[in-house]
Protein backbone atom coordinates (compact mmCIF):
# COMPACT_ATOMS: atom_id res chain seq x y z
CA UNK A 1 0.00 0.00 0.00
CA UNK A 2 1.36 3.34 -1.16
CA UNK A 3 1.21 6.53 0.79
CA UNK A 4 -1.85 7.47 -0.87
CA UNK A 5 -3.77 4.42 0.35
CA UNK A 6 -3.37 5.27 3.99
CA UNK A 7 -5.23 7.35 6.44
CA UNK A 8 -3.89 10.84 7.36
CA UNK A 9 -5.29 11.73 10.94
CA UNK A 10 -2.26 14.78 11.01
CA UNK A 11 -4.28 18.64 11.44
CA UNK A 12 -7.31 16.91 13.01
CA UNK A 13 -8.69 18.03 16.57
CA UNK A 14 -11.21 16.82 18.79
CA UNK A 15 -14.49 18.95 18.57
CA UNK A 16 -15.57 20.60 21.77
CA UNK A 17 -19.21 20.50 21.16
CA UNK A 18 -18.41 16.70 19.81
CA UNK A 19 -17.21 16.09 23.15
CA UNK A 20 -20.02 17.91 25.24
CA UNK A 21 -22.69 15.79 23.04
CA UNK A 22 -20.89 12.75 24.23
CA UNK A 23 -20.70 13.46 27.64
CA UNK A 24 -24.67 15.03 27.17
CA UNK A 25 -25.46 11.43 25.90
CA UNK A 26 -24.09 9.80 28.73
CA UNK A 27 -25.74 12.03 31.51
CA UNK A 28 -28.93 11.50 29.71
CA UNK A 29 -28.28 7.85 29.63
CA UNK A 30 -27.26 8.24 33.51
CA UNK A 31 -30.67 9.87 34.60
CA UNK A 32 -32.62 7.83 32.35
CA UNK A 33 -31.41 4.66 34.25
CA UNK A 34 -31.90 5.87 37.64
CA UNK A 35 -35.05 7.67 36.66
CA UNK A 36 -36.19 3.71 35.91
CA UNK A 37 -34.57 2.24 38.45
CA UNK A 38 -36.20 4.53 41.15
CA UNK A 39 -39.49 4.00 39.51
CA UNK A 40 -38.95 -0.07 39.48
CA UNK A 41 -38.34 0.45 43.00
CA UNK A 42 -41.33 2.37 43.97
CA UNK A 43 -43.75 -0.55 42.03
CA UNK A 44 -44.66 2.87 39.40
CA UNK A 45 -45.52 4.72 42.30
CA UNK A 46 -42.51 7.21 42.28
CA UNK A 47 -43.87 10.52 42.48
CA UNK A 48 -43.81 13.38 40.33
CA UNK A 49 -39.79 13.86 40.70
CA UNK A 50 -39.20 10.67 39.02
CA UNK A 51 -41.31 13.18 36.42
CA UNK A 52 -39.37 15.94 36.04
CA UNK A 53 -35.93 13.88 36.29
CA UNK A 54 -37.12 12.11 32.76
CA UNK A 55 -38.31 15.31 31.56
CA UNK A 56 -34.60 16.75 32.57
CA UNK A 57 -32.80 13.64 30.85
CA UNK A 58 -35.24 14.62 27.27
CA UNK A 59 -33.74 18.12 27.40
CA UNK A 60 -30.14 17.25 28.19
CA UNK A 61 -30.86 14.88 24.96
CA UNK A 62 -32.30 17.45 22.58
CA UNK A 63 -29.07 19.65 23.81
CA UNK A 64 -26.57 17.31 22.99
CA UNK A 65 -28.30 15.82 19.65
CA UNK A 66 -28.18 19.75 18.31
CA UNK A 67 -24.48 19.96 19.62
CA UNK A 68 -23.29 16.69 17.88
CA UNK A 69 -25.17 17.57 14.58
CA UNK A 70 -23.43 20.79 14.92
CA UNK A 71 -20.22 19.44 15.76
CA UNK A 72 -20.55 17.12 12.57
CA UNK A 73 -20.40 20.46 10.32
CA UNK A 74 -16.88 21.10 12.17
CA UNK A 75 -14.29 20.55 9.35
CA UNK A 76 -10.93 17.90 10.65
CA UNK A 77 -12.06 16.39 13.25
CA UNK A 78 -12.20 13.18 14.70
CA UNK A 79 -15.83 12.24 14.14
CA UNK A 80 -16.26 9.68 17.28
CA UNK A 81 -17.06 11.32 19.83
CA UNK A 82 -19.99 13.59 17.62
CA UNK A 83 -20.98 10.40 15.72
CA UNK A 84 -21.44 8.64 19.28
CA UNK A 85 -23.25 11.64 20.72
CA UNK A 86 -25.92 11.97 17.65
CA UNK A 87 -26.44 8.10 18.03
CA UNK A 88 -27.00 7.73 21.72
CA UNK A 89 -29.25 10.89 21.97
CA UNK A 90 -31.27 10.17 19.23
CA UNK A 91 -32.14 6.83 20.64
CA UNK A 92 -32.49 8.22 24.21
CA UNK A 93 -34.95 11.03 22.43
CA UNK A 94 -36.77 8.08 20.73
CA UNK A 95 -37.13 5.91 24.54
CA UNK A 96 -37.69 9.01 26.12
CA UNK A 97 -41.05 10.24 23.74
CA UNK A 98 -42.09 6.87 23.41
CA UNK A 99 -42.22 7.11 27.26
CA UNK A 100 -43.81 10.61 27.47
CA UNK A 101 -45.74 9.47 24.70
CA UNK A 102 -47.03 6.11 26.43
CA UNK A 103 -48.12 8.05 29.31
CA UNK A 104 -50.44 10.34 27.76
CA UNK A 105 -52.76 7.28 26.94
Amino acid sequence: MGKKGRLKFQGRKHSKRGIMAMFLALLSFVGLLAASLISAAAKGQAGIVVGYLGLGCLVVAVTGFVLGIVSLREPDILYFQPVFGVTVNALLLLALVSLYLTGMM
